[in-house]
């Protein structure tokens, strides 16, 4: 997926940020590199903030925190500080000490994880610039 014009599939444009809610079996790569894809589409269209719902991926087991570390290095990279990330996972799927949020934040990402879809828009609302 490269930034270019085209909205990647599973993305649409709410007021104020993109919701991108891919599914389908995947491996942790391929869920990996379609939401980078995503967060490098809304940098270029200038869009702040991505809510990305990822419960309905799967096919990949639960991330190691070597898994995690990369993934999230990857993405912030991709953001370069520009955009503002809010997940929505399956509880299984989160880790308790969230260590990635940290992992996030030390990269320079700004990101939290959520189990549900309200919490995670009240929470990126409250992190867009005004």
């Amino acid at each position: 997926m490269d930034s270019s014009n085209e909205p990647p599939e599973f993305l649409s444009l709410e007021d104020r940020f993109a919701r991108y809610a891919p599914e389908g079996e995947v491996s942790l790569n391929q869920a990996v590199q379609m939401i980078s894809g995503a967060i490098a589409y809304c940098r270029a269209q200038s869009i702040e903030g991505m809510l990305a719902d990822v419960r309905q991926l799967y096919g990949f087991p639960h991330p190691t925190v070597v898994d995690r570390y990369w993934f999230i290095r990857k993405w912030a990279e991709d953001a370069r500080g520009q955009v503002v990330l809010a997940l929505i996972q399956r509880p299984e799927m989160i880790d308790s000490e969230q260590i990635g949020v940290t992992i996030a934040s030390n990269a320079g990402l700004m990101t939290n994880v959520f189990e549900s879809e309200t919490d995670a828009r009240t929470w990126l609302t409250a992190n867009l610039s005004k």
